[in-house]
């Protein structure tokens, strides 16, 4: 008896035709080039600030380490933090200082170093899964990506990769609008069945390690992943070292929902893809989204925009010089002095990444 996902992926084929001819109309697809050509070796312009490194000492093998590393690898660098505060309702706290926030780590405080407020602007991969998986689906990964792309301001930066057996850069970091736009047009016809999810979501992250400010993974995903040479643990353990954030949106979750409705079992694959979206984004303080409508997407889209421009970035040097390779957890408390319609101090949801692995 055929298990769910093969007859998920039976009905994506047969759904992908109907699909296939209503895109041809749309007035960019006649622009669309063929994959796999779509391929980029290599970042080939320059990248948003990178972290600069230090001044030379009198410790050279300590300074080849703090060269070599992110921010948040060595004692003397600086971990850095995107935060979010709202209220109960959802509602953005805005015009906060660096004394509204204590920093936690391991229970002791932690002094802040850096502090920007939430108008600073935001760097983007966008990596979007291009497998078989997602066929039946593929018009609203377009729609949903230009959707995204049409929000961006003239200074962010953001970047494209695609992913089936092995990411693929589509697009260089960039701050020109066109650029994003062509890339995301060299999305056409999938080929592949693998969908390397832990790969491609390590390689993006190797890439945004040296970038300072607000940095996000914009992560378009089944979930699914078939033969990643890295394990879901590994590509766990980079989310816990990165200072990017993970917005995962589940693709095909409607479809999914609508053959349980049938009464087609869903096999552990699909429970474990769901479970890895979710646990990327919560342990890198983003989101992760479940959509079961296609109508949902540009919602999710303009929810995300609206996180990233509203969280503030915070930085501290961590009291903690070991390099043990241990993980440290990280609290972040906010007294705003509001208080609610009845005098009570307003109740706060804080978002931010739950820790982080020190080097060895």
């Amino acid at each position: 008896m055929m298990n769910s996902t093969r007859i998920i992926r039976i009905a994506l084929s047969l759904g992908f035709v109907l699909t296939l001819v209503a895109a041809c109309h749309t007035d960019w697809i006649t622009h669309l080039s063929v994959h796999p050509a779509f391929a980029l070796d290599s970042f080939q312009k320059q990248p948003p600030r990178q972290k600069e490194p230090k001044a030379p000492t009198d410790q050279p093998e300590n300074e080849e380490v703090i060269k070599a590393q992110s921010s948040i690898s060595v004692s003397v660098d600086l971990v850095s933090l995107q935060v979010l505060v709202t209220d109960t309702k959802g509602n953005v706290l805005t015009g906060l200082r660096p004394e509204n926030f204590t920093i936690y780590e391991d229970n002791v405080k932690q002094e802040i170093s850096n502090f920007s407020s939430i108008e600073s602007n935001i760097t983007v991969v966008m990596l979007v899964e291009f497998s078989r998986n997602v066929e039946y689906f593929i018009t609203d990964v377009w729609n949903a990506m230009y959707a995204f792309a049409n929000t961006l301001r003239k200074d962010d930066w953001v970047a494209v990769i695609g992913y089936d057996m092995r990411p693929t850069i589509l697009c260089d970091f960039t701050q020109d609008r066109k650029e994003i736009y062509d890339a995301l047009r060299r999305f056409t016809i999938p080929v592949s069945d693998d969908s390397n999810l832990s790969d491609a979501l390590i390689d993006a992250l190797d890439r945004t390690d040296e970038i300072e400010g607000k940095v996000a993974i914009l992560l378009l995903s089944t979930g699914l992943d078939t033969f990643s040479r890295h394990t879901y643990e590994d590509a766990l353990n980079k989310c816990k070292e990165s200072n990017a954030s993970v917005y995962a949106i589940s693709l095909g979750q409607y479809f999914r929902l609508y053959l349980e409705s049938l009464g087609y079992r869903i096999d552990i694959d699909l429970l474990m893809a769901d479970n890895r979206l979710k646990s990327f984004a919560d342990f890198t303080g983003g989101a992760a989204y479940f959509p079961r409508f296609q109508t949902e997407l540009p919602a999710i889209f303009n929810n995300i925009s609206q996180l990233l421009r509203s969280q503030y970035s915070i930085a501290y040097a961590s009291s903690n010089t070991k390099k043990d390779g241990k993980l440290r957890k990280i609290r972040v408390d906010v007294d705003s002095k509001l208080t609610d319609a009845k005098g009570k101090p307003l109740k706060l949801k804080v978002v931010h990444r739950k820790g982080y692995v020190a080097k060895d």
